[in-house]
């Protein structure tokens, strides 16, 4: 991958604004996923990354789909990362919606670099006003944030360790659940930087991406059971490769 700040923007299939949430009187979960799309998401031996990764995304939302009540109370939002200075129109490939309401996902990797800091910053501020919206209705549980690269950052070292202390901020006041998934190319010190908790970094093959959003549409579940006040853990997930 080039490490300019040039290069042209992935292609998508137009953005998708966020919806108010369905089943209002109900406590509600945040999840933001937050991708690489550079061209690197496009190699490998047995067939594009990308491609991989856009299965295993639409799998776990037809997974949560099947859950009557958990499709209205988890709003997913989808953030793309890449070239640097993305207009926030392209950042965003789906603002937060009910998983009933999402739409078959298709991304495109054909960004040249692997900047993602401003998309955290964008990210972490898009939450935080859903979060609001939730508060005034039947409350919010912890929102997630899964970030997957395959490749080292861009971003300078001050940048990276400015936007993982925010990022570890809001975990400590029990406001963020962070997992950062690496396939192989990344830097994991670069991810540590995001969250205080190093299992929460986990190396991932592309054989495994179905198999991890399953667990993710799972822990959606466990979590929808629980009050809002409930201490409590999940198991991690343990790639099978």
């Amino acid at each position: 991958m080039n490490d300019g700040r040039g290069g042209m923007g992935a292609a998508r299939r137009g953005k998708r604004p966020s919806r108010h949430p369905e089943s209002p009187a109900e406590a509600h979960v945040a999840l933001a996923l937050v991708l690489d799309v550079s061209s690197s998401m496009t190699y490998e031996e047995n067939g594009e990354r990308i491609d991989a990764l856009n299965n295993a995304v639409n799998e776990m939302i037809a997974q949560m789909k099947a859950n009557v009540r958990l499709k209205c109370i988890v709003d997913l939002a989808i953030f793309c990362f890449g070239n640097y200075n993305k207009p926030k129109s392209e950042v965003m490939y789906q603002g937060f919606s009910s998983i009933a309401s999402c739409e078959h996902v298709y991304l495109v990797a054909e960004d040249e670099n692997t900047y993602v800091v401003d998309v955290l910053e964008h990210a972490l501020d898009i939450i935080g006003k859903r979060c609001e919206v939730y508060d005034k209705l039947g409350g919010s549980y912890k929102p997630w944030i899964v970030l997957m690269t395959d490749g080292e950052l861009h971003d300078s070292t001050a940048e990276i360790n400015a936007i993982g202390r925010k990022l570890k901020e809001r975990e400590s006041k029990g406001r963020l659940h962070f997992l950062g998934l690496g396939v192989r190319g990344f830097v994991r010190s670069q991810l540590e930087k995001f969250t205080s908790n190093k299992d929460h970094i986990i190396e991932i093959e592309t054989a495994d991406f179905g198999e991890f959003f399953k667990w993710v549409g799972r822990s959606m579940s466990a979590v929808s059971t629980k009050g809002l006040n409930d201490s409590f853990e999940l198991p991690m997930y343990q790639p099978k490769h």
